[in-house]
């Protein structure tokens, strides 16, 4: 993939506090999750980093999707047409158009149930592999824009308002889902799909309209659905990738100082959010249950009911959808459809 860490390499020293860039360049970089969130940290401490070590030649503001007029679903639309310099694309968001992105992201597509670190691993050998990888680098030339990290949020979860701790529990729920797998899934573990915004989400749950969601436990706690909830199977039912994205143009125009501290900067960003994932979900599902919400950590048993739903019923289906190249994909899984 065009990351362009290896452009990095050679170009650690500072740029001279010439002051020769000064306030040349101002970009924006927005965001899926608000400034308060972990991750939106750290990003913000890498652009803070960047502007330091530039003499102030790039300066980068945080915004998030909120606060614009823009939705993260035309992230990479938004960098082809030049309206924003860098964003967050998240590959699932996109997977209705381009369904071979679900692939590395399918509903319990492990075997077998992985603590977040080896879930993580898994998921990012996944994303490696020739097929995908270069299915997903097509899509990002074609808007024009590069890669400079990818990383991961939190393990995706299933959360319901009353207590649910077996698959019998779900039948008749109904469940917020984001992507056309996830609602399969629900479709045929007898939960009922509902397509709802995470904002909308809250006060869905508080008036019925919707009897559980999926999402993160860190998403949990950020968009205060925890008041609202009372369970959750923390199942890794997927984890969900995104890439911090720049406008290659934009890029380009940088000088080549600023440009490879920038590459540099967004390299380690995405290793502390890599390093910091598996113990920020730990902590995350300790303060939900300290909160008193009930967290089933599935048995095996269950997880291998979930593993079999997806198997015969939604990975089928999707494979016709996204294509010859989609059973090279299970196959790397070590799944072959019948």
């Amino acid at each position: 993939m065009k990351t362009l860490h290896m452009m990095a390499a050679g170009a650690a020293l500072l740029v001279q506090a010439s002051g020769a860039y000064a306030a040349d360049y101002n970009w924006r970089y927005v965001g899926v999750i608000n400034a308060a969130h972990d991750y939106a940290k750290i990003m913000i401490e890498g652009f803070e980093r960047v502007e330091e070590r530039t003499d102030g030649a790039l300066h980068i503001e945080y915004v998030s999707y909120g606060e614009t007029p823009y939705k993260a679903t035309d992230s990479l639309t938004l960098i082809r047409d030049g309206l924003v310099e860098m964003t967050e694309w998240i590959p699932a968001y996109n997977a209705s158009t381009y369904p071979l992105l679900a692939g590395p992201e399918l509903p319990f597509v492990m075997a077998e149930l992985e603590d977040a670190a080896g879930f993580q691993e898994a998921t990012l050998k996944a994303w490696s592999t020739p097929t995908i990888s270069e299915y997903k680098q097509s899509i990002i030339d074609e808007h024009g824009a590069v890669s400079l990290s990818t990383q991961f949020y939190d393990p995706i979860n299933i959360w319901f308002a009353d207590e649910v701790t077996g698959i019998e529990g779900m039948k008749g729920k109904k469940v917020r889902a984001f992507s056309p797998v996830q609602a399969d899934f629900l479709t045929s573990a007898g939960a009922s799909p509902v397509n709802i915004a995470a904002a909308e989400a809250y006060t869905g749950l508080q008036r019925g309209v919707i009897d559980g969601g999926i999402t993160g436990a860190g998403a949990v706690v950020s968009f205060k659905w925890n008041e609202v909830l009372t369970s959750g199977f923390t199942t890794n039912l997927t984890l969900l990738s995104f890439d911090m994205v720049a406008a290659e143009a934009k890029l380009n125009e940088l000088p080549e100082e600023v440009r490879a501290v920038l590459v540099e900067e967004m390299g380690n960003v995405e290793a502390e959010i890599r390093e910091l994932m598996p113990k920020a979900y730990e902590q995350k599902i300790a303060e939900l249950k300290e909160e008193g919400l009930t967290i089933t950590n599935p048995s095996p048993e269950l997880y291998g009911e979930f593993h079999r739903i997806a198997v015969e019923d939604v990975f089928p289906a999707w494979a016709e959808q996204a294509g010859p190249q989609a059973e090279e994909i299970l196959s790397d899984f070590g799944i072959e459809l019948n």
